[in-house]
């Protein structure tokens, strides 16, 4: 037979003949991450008191598997079966088959009417076949009370399955805001029920130090604790606004240890991060003496970025970091030991003597030809936190361990036996590999689950971007077309989930999950096998699961995602709907008006005309599934045109970053004519600017293509001075026949109640006597100067700045 999914066969529907149930029972196979080779068959096996487990010969990691299966059945359904070494000819049987040769974590599971076999080499190939066996089950058998009336029964099926990379992961920042046990235990038990074989806990940084090492109390007493965070995003307010609660915690190491164990039941690794050399400010307030200014007071910080205060490579800190991972390998068996190597700033080692005495020791220069490794010319500065690394690297060799590092230890070269972790896009993944190293894809934007996945207007604050559920499946850690050493090398995939404006397990539910179950399926399903549309109807039954175990998933899922895009053949604006929900009807309204199951049928993109109210929602069998999407749409005579902006567009998104992925970035009205005003809630909808005291205006000219006559032009700013952005403070149009010569016809200058603090949305209009034009020029003045350091954070000597222009939309009537 041949090898892979046949699509075909997936979407068959078997009715099982003979059952003794009143209703018939259609046989549907749900199972994420899909399985790399799946026949359906025809019939059930039904649970029932009769069935026997049998494990024969297995060892006594398979037998507890298979002890925590009949536990969990007999919790869920009421259902008691037994186990024992051999089973009876005629009784129905679970049986689980050692079979030696097979993949490490591969299984084969056959499902008939009257058996069940589980084939493995490995306790992890039968626990993931089990986990397999959960999936085929009502979704009731992951809850904590019986459940009766369920249909207890199994679905026929053949499955031999493998993953397709060794190594796949989540990484879950508890140092920006603590994670309690509970939250940890309970994410440990999704990355399992998908077959994730490993948990990246960030357990160190500067915003706290979260584990327990003995020989350094300190690191706990004072850097485990904040006094207060920051509000709100990063750049809403200058200066920053903080709430005023100390924030804490930390684990004991008789609590690591517990969940290393818990997560080893489950066939998970737990891979603990200490980040070094930078992101270290937790552990220099707690002991100064680390740093390169060791007379200075320092605060774990209560805010987010990067932050020049770094160890400083000396012995004593060498002897810290050897004593701290001393600690941390006697608590993780993990081969890996993370030790973050990103966003390390050199400033401090500059201007600090030691530093660049033991640069002038190692004879470190500047580069003058490309680095090697990834192809870019390396200070002596970075080649210096190269020698951390590598220094690090063999101590921890010594112990019998290998590091990962985040893709800036590429930077002045690669420590000889390390993984590179590759999260800045996929360059450095993909530059390690080539070089022979293994690498493991974590790349922004596609897995960092921080990101919005909804649209910003409506969903909580995130750290920015835009990546939603469909982006992430989309993702492809080793291209088709790959040269064998980056097959080789590339070890896996990993999502991140960075909790800076994630502060409770509700948002931590919210952010990663269902996207982690698309990384789920990447790291397991070959890429051949992967559909995105087979995939949505498999998380159908998917949400239902995370609803019995209590995940407070995105449910964006069941909605409706409101867009627009230039038409490649028309060259017109059109108005596009979409839901991941399958066969769900859309169904739409323009006057502001509910949508109901009666509402018009969205059939195909339609051109917007005018300005519309629009309301959307999808509906299965005449029920509403989602919340109704809501978006004012403003149709005008430059709708999905062509323009030219002086200066240059600087952040130029296209409105929502890729247009949700559907559609692909829109260059035709990268955001200024597609429809859709910005508001206060993102910077996301908006087009930046770059002003200076040589440019304080903007030129934005559009060719209406004829003739036309005009009277009203309109366009939105942006409020926002933490961020170097102020609304316009002027504008005027000019007109002309040819694009030559421009005559104005309107102006207007703007008096405003601007806010104290935060963002606003400005829209202004300049109204004049009908004029012909063929070609518009507005013009924009910039909203004037910012007091460096007074009104935005002061990252530039000047003592005042120009303020940035951030525009969308410009509409002509």
């Amino acid at each position: 037979m041949k090898k892979g999914i046949s699509l075909l066969l997936l979407s068959l529907l078997f009715i099982s003949p003979g059952c003794k149930q009143t209703k018939e029972v259609v046989n549907e196979y749900n199972i994420v991450p899909l399985p790399n080779q799946m026949t359906p068959q025809q019939g059930r096996f039904e649970l029932s008191k009769k069935v026997k487990v049998v494990t024969a010969t297995c060892t006594p990691q398979v037998k507890a598997i298979a002890d925590s299966l009949i536990e969990r059945l007999s919790l869920t359904s009421g259902i008691r079966i037994q186990q024992t070494d051999q089973a009876k000819q005629d009784t129905p049987a679970i049986t689980f088959v050692t079979r030696e040769g097979m993949l490490p974590e591969g299984y084969q599971l056959s499902v008939t009417p009257s058996n069940i076999v589980i084939t493995a080499s490995q306790p992890n190939g039968f626990f993931y076949a089990v986990q397999t066996l959960y999936q085929l089950l009502p979704p009731a058998v992951y809850g904590s009370t019986k459940q009766k009336s369920a249909e207890w029964s199994i679905p026929a099926v053949e499955i031999e399955d493998a993953p397709r990379f060794a190594y796949r992961g989540l990484m879950l920042d508890v140092s920006r805001h603590f994670s309690e046990l509970d939250y940890i235990y309970k994410f440990i038990d999704q990355l399992a029920i998908h077959k994730m074989n490993t948990f990246h806990w960030h357990l160190t940084d500067d915003q706290g130090w979260r584990i327990e090492i003995k020989k350094y109390p300190k690191l706990t007493e004072i850097g485990s604790k904040r006094k207060e965070t920051l509000i709100d995003y990063y750049y809403t307010n200058w200066p920053q606004q903080f709430d005023g609660k100390e924030h804490g915690g930390y684990y004991t190491q008789e609590q690591i240890k517990a969940v290393v164990a818990y997560a080893a039941s489950k066939y998970i690794t737990v891979i603990p991060e200490i980040e070094m050399p930078g992101h270290a400010l937790a552990a220099i307030a707690s002991y100064p003496e680390l740093s390169c200014t060791p007379d200075t007071t320092y605060d774990v910080t209560g805010t987010w970025g990067v932050f020049d205060e770094v160890y400083c490579p000396n012995e004593k800190t060498f002897a810290f970091l050897e004593g701290v991972l001393d600690e941390v390998v006697e608590l993780f068996p993990s081969s890996y030991i993370h030790i973050g190597g990103d966003e390390c700033p050199k400033t401090a080692w500059k201007s600090c003597a030691h530093c660049q005495n033991l640069i002038k020791e190692l004879g470190l220069k500047d580069d003058t030809t490309p680095n090697v490794a990834d192809g870019k010319k390396h200070t002596k500065e970075e080649k210096l936190q190269s020698y951390v690394i590598t220094r690090m690297e063999k101590y921890l060799n010594g112990k019998g361990r290998n590091i990962i590092g985040w893709d800036e230890i590429l930077e002045g070269g690669l420590a000889p036996n390390a993984t590179v972790m590759s999260w800045r896009g996929v360059e450095g993944g993909m530059a390690a590999a080539k070089a022979g190293h293994n690498a493991i894809m974590t790349p922004n934007p596609y897995v960092y689950l921080d990101h919005y996945q909804e649209d910003p207007e409506i969903a909580p604050v995130t750290i920015g971007g835009y990546n939603t559920l469909k982006k992430t499946y989309s993702y492809n850690p080793v291209p088709d077309d790959a040269d064998e050493l980056v097959k080789k090398h590339i070890i896996g995939i990993q999502g991140n989930i960075w909790n800076e404006y994630i502060q409770n397990n509700d948002r931590r539910d919210y952010q990663t999950f269902p996207r982690a179950i698309a990384i789920a399926e990447t790291g397991w399903t070959e890429n051949r096998n992967k559909d995105w549309k087979n995939f949505c109807h498999r998380m159908v039954e998917e949400f239902k699961r995370l609803d019995v175990m209590n995940v407070k998933a995105c449910r964006n899922f069941f909605d409706v995602n409101i867009n627009t895009h230039v038409s490649d053949s028309t060259g017109q604006l059109n108005v596009v709907l979409e839901t991941f929900y399958p066969d769900a009807e859309i169904r739409y309204t323009l006057d502001g008006s509910e949508p109901t199951k009666q509402s018009e049928l969205y059939t195909q993109p339609f051109a917007l005309k005018g300005h519309i109210d629009l309301k959307a929602a999808a509906f299965n069998k005449d029920v509403r599934l989602g919340i109704i999407s809501h978006k004012p749409l403003y149709g005008n005579m430059i709708s999905g045109k062509h323009f030219t902006t002086t200066p240059a567009m600087g952040w130029a998104t296209g409105d929502i970053v890729d247009e949700n992925d559907v559609l692909g970035k829109d260059t035709t009205t990268m955001g200024l004519t597609n429809g859709k005003r910005g508001n206060k809630a993102s910077y996301t909808p908006w087009t930046s600017f770059r002003m200076s005291d040589t440019c304080r205006e903007l030129e934005f000219i559009v060719n209406l293509d004829k003739p036309t006559q005009i009277s009203k032009v309109v366009f939105g700013s942006l409020f926002n001075p933490a961020f170097r952005i102020l609304p316009a403070a002027s504008a005027s149009i000019e007109v002309s026949a040819n694009g030559k010569q421009y005559r104005e016809i309107a102006t207007a200058s703007f008096t405003r109640e601007l806010p104290k603090d935060g963002r606003k949305a400005y829209t202004d209009s300049l109204t004049f006597e009908p004029t012909e034009a063929t070609f518009v020029k507005l013009k924009i003045k910039n909203g004037g100067i910012l007091r460096n350091g007074i009104d935005c954070r002061k990252d530039t000597p000047e003592e005042t700045i120009q303020a940035d222009l951030y525009i969308d939309e410009v509409e002509i009537y």
